[in-house]
């Protein structure tokens, strides 16, 4: 299983460069079976929410963690 993170990062950091450390936030998303349910259901996230429509100097990535590597997403 994998679990989508939606990352906010600012356009100072490469996408490379944005991971969970080094976002402005993190969304903890629904829970998924493959990379590619991941990355499509992402997707779907980001449009149908207000994500879409992030600040100036920000951008927003997804991220498709293992459930059981994953570390808790504090919040901001």
């Amino acid at each position: 299983m994998l679990q989508i993170m939606i990352l906010v990062c600012s356009v100072n950091v490469s996408p490379v460069d944005c991971q969970m450390e080094t976002a402005l936030d993190v969304i903890s998303g629904p829970q998924t079976a493959s990379a590619i349910s991941c990355g499509m259901q992402g997707q779907a996230l980001i449009a149908s929410t207000s994500f879409a429509r992030q600040r100036p100097g920000e951008y927003v990535k997804i991220k498709c963690t293992h459930l059981k590597g994953m570390k808790t997403a504090q919040k901001i």
